[in-house]
């Protein structure tokens, strides 16, 4: 169910760094300088596929690492009876920072990568990883927007649903915030430092926790400050310091605070600080929540860093997670807002006013922050705010109602969920009213376009049966008619969890059909990972099946006039103005010849033109240009090329065509020998691709010494915009000489 657009409220996180990525040592596994820790992905272990996963983000074993020091280790062994052997014969011997026993775990300072190795060997332990720093995420400070409209919907006191905030701390007794004196109960705010510092969790010296808690719960109708998302002080907070007054803490503080949130009764847990890589010790924890069935939400950050990289904890592949993005007051995405699969739901997170403490935590005031880290509390303070009015409700039925009724920005054009604000911005109201309903048992699944099943069709049926491998939410798939060059049904993304489904479509009789299915993790639907596959019937006859890919697999089936040949590239190269003299660069032409007339040039019938126009700067020999079919340009298939040396001409306009497959990925590719481009040191040179004759989807020219330019080769490309193009462009003054890799020494010559 969906509701119209309505009016919605504000919501930082900050830029939750870590230098380390988790490290997982497993048993019997080596780890040298050129052997990195094995690859476990936030949900286990997953081999890579090739060598550019490597640098993922959120797969621990990659990039890399260098464990030459001394650091901390999170050492988990095998069973309770492993752990307690070790505490009665061997604690005394090793340096334990921290007991982490409800996980059978310690965290022991060990000495250097060797020492690491040797634990991880350790029979009785089943994995090692190092304990990664996590603090608040860089926070930007932007004006101010209207807080969050929740003012007629209060917290049902007594209903036992309890919130938990994981930050720096809360400021008790400021003026704006709940506290056990003012409000008569003594176990109204409680809380938790995991650290043996010396500090306390009733005190504040960054702000940053006292921020987030202001959004939460900050007291209205006092006549001072502002008015957080459960306002009457009525909710009860635990608060778990699992960042210290330098805004700053570790992936194993965070976890204890985590299991004391849980362990002191919390339904909803905000966490507004994020980290370098997944923890396979805080991916356990969860896992083991859920087997369970343990009714708690973690609402997390998604990330300030602005890009479409993982942060975590939000972007754990869990259903008690939440990753949440961050908008204005137009609900516009906020630029510093990390935009991924993972992002479940938004909330305002610009210039959003709360309580704040000063560095030492001595005095209480407020201010304007704006991040992910504002956004998150506003979710978390809804999920509480709407769950005390249904105790009865499950995690799950409160996430769902959450995502169900949140609110999609007009400029989305449709209820789809996406990976810059995933269902939309969450509003209070709307959830309220959705878990209401007494049927009410989950969003309406977000299907493909398909006629209803069973299918009453007087025409062709096509039958897409797919089973998900068990990271499901990396699959995507389109079906397109390539006679008409429309789509005929797409899916983008799945719920959690591994299982069938099947889409059934009518269609026109006869006609071309081209299958693409994708993964984004590059390694297919199976079989490292689950037994997924897929098998395609038309009109109850299996035309297409498989399973076993890297990046993506196609399939065309079905006739569309005559059958595609096979595709025999086919190139032209015509000069607009014949040479007229050799290369000199003190005296260039001064004008750029017109385009002369090339003979009617068509593709066979399942290929598409490709044309490049290329007018040459002062040094036209400097110039080579390569195109290949393929998903990645170190795999694909070179078609044609043009060398070093091949133009002789300067500031001279040249076409060329070439036929390529339809509905493939190609690459271009254009590289300058002096480092310098085709613009605009040396002349006025330039480029532009097209397809079919089209108006050019790329143009291009100022670079340094290469630019590639990834697409799908589409009969319409400007119709086709689900898949936009991919432009890596090398900048000018880049020595050519540096950093040079095999391919690179292939292309000088």
């Amino acid at each position: 169910m969906y509701f119209g657009k309505t009016a919605i409220s504000t919501l930082c996180l900050f830029n939750f760094v870590s230098f380390a990525v988790a490290d997982k040592l497993l048993r019997n596994r080596k780890l040298g300088p050129s052997n990195g820790p094995p690859d476990n992905g936030p949900h286990g272990n997953r081999p890579h596929s090739n060598k550019d996963e490597e640098d993922d983000p959120r797969r621990p074993g990659g990039p890399n690492l260098d464990f030459g020091q001394e650091a901390d280790y999170i050492v988990v062994f095998k069973d309770e009876s492993s752990h307690s052997s070790f505490s009665q014969n061997e604690m005394a011997t090793v340096n334990s920072v921290r007991h982490l026993s409800f996980m059978n775990g310690e965290v022991i300072k060990l000495p250097n990568a060797q020492a690491a190795q040797q634990w991880a060997e350790r029979d009785d332990v089943l994995f090692v990883e190092k304990d990664q720093e996590v603090r608040k995420l860089a926070e930007t400070v932007p004006y101010g927007i209207n807080l969050v409209e929740a003012f007629n919907i209060d917290y049902v006191a007594d209903s036992g649903v309890k919130a938990c905030i994981i930050d720096t701390g809360y400021a008790l007794l400021h003026e704006d915030l709940p506290n056990n004196i003012n409000y008569g109960n003594d176990n109204l705010v409680t809380g938790y430092n995991p650290y043996d510092n010396g500090e306390v969790w009733y005190k504040d010296g960054d702000g940053h926790g006292t921020h987030v808690a202001g959004t939460m719960a900050a007291v209205g109708g006092n006549d001072v400050g502002v008015v957080g998302v459960t306002s009457k002080a009525k909710m009860p907070l635990h608060i778990g310091k699992g960042l210290t007054d330098s805004g700053s803490g570790s992936m194993s503080g965070v976890l204890d605070a985590m299991k004391n949130c849980v362990e002191n009764g919390a339904k909803v847990v905000n966490m507004s600080l994020g980290g370098g890589g997944p923890s396979s010790a805080v991916q356990s924890f969860l896992t083991g929540l859920e087997n369970d069935g343990t009714n708690v939400l973690f609402v997390a950050a998604a990330g300030n860093g602005g890009s479409s990289s993982y942060s975590y904890p939000a972007s754990y592949d869990s259903p008690l997670v939440m990753s949440v993005a961050a908008v204005n007051s137009n609900s516009v995405k906020a630029s510093f807002s990390q935009y991924n699969d993972q992002v479940d739901i938004a909330a305002p997170g610009v210039g959003v006013k709360s309580t704040v403490t000063t560095s030492s935590g001595a005095s209480f005031s407020y201010a304007t922050w704006g991040g992910t880290s504002m956004a998150s509390p506003h979710v978390a303070g809804v999920a509480a705010l709407i769950w005390s009015h249904h105790p009865s409700k499950s995690a799950a039925e409160v996430r769902s109602a959450l995502e169900c009724s949140a609110v999609m920005p007009e400029q989305y054009g449709d209820d789809v969920k996406n990976n810059e604000v995933g269902y939309g911005v969450v509003n209070a109201k709307n959830a309220l009213a959705l878990l209401e309903f007494s049927d009410f048992s989950g969003c309406p699944t977000i299907a493909p376009t398909m006629a209803p099943t069973p299918l009453d069709c007087s025409e062709d049926i096509i039958e897409i049966i797919i089973t998900t491998d068990i990271y499901p939410s990396e699959t995507a798939w389109v079906l397109t008619n390539s006679c008409s060059n429309t789509e005929v049904a797409s899916e983008d993304n799945h719920p959690f969890g591994e299982y069938e489904y099947t889409t059934k479509i009518c269609v026109p009789p006869g006609g071309e059909y081209f299958f693409r299915i994708t993964d984004s993790f590059g390694d297919g639907i199976c079989c490292s990972n689950g037994q997924g596959s897929y098998n395609i019937l038309y009109n109850g006859e299996s035309v297409a099946s498989g399973g076993e890919f890297l990046n993506e697999d196609i399939k065309i089936f079905g006739q569309c006039g005559t059958p595609p040949p096979s595709p025999a590239p086919q190139v032209t190269a015509t000069p607009s103005v014949a040479p007229t003299s050799s290369h000199s660069p003190s005296y260039p032409p001064t004008t750029t010849g017109a385009p002369s007339q090339v003979a009617t040039f068509s593709c066979p019938s399942g290929q598409v033109e490709f044309s490049l126009t290329l007018t040459t700067d002062n040094y036209p020999e400097e110039t080579k240009w390569v195109i290949k079919e393929g998903f990645r340009w170190q795999t694909g298939t070179t078609l044609t090329t043009e060398s070093f040396g091949t133009y002789t001409s300067s500031q001279t306009t040249y076409t060329e065509t070439i036929c390529i497959i339809k509905n493939k990925s190609h690459y271009f590719r254009i590289n300058d020998k002096a480092n310098d481009g085709l613009c605009c040191e040396h002349g006025t040179g330039e480029y532009s691709i097209a397809l079919n004759g089209q108006g050019p989807f790329y143009s291009g020219g100022d670079f340094g010494r290469k630019e590639s330019v990834k697409f799908m080769a589409f009969p319409d490309y400007n119709e086709m915009h689900t898949f936009g193009i991919e432009i890596e462009r090398e900048r000018k003054g880049v020595h050519p000489y540096l950093d040079k890799t095999r391919e690179d020494e292939e292309e000088k010559g």
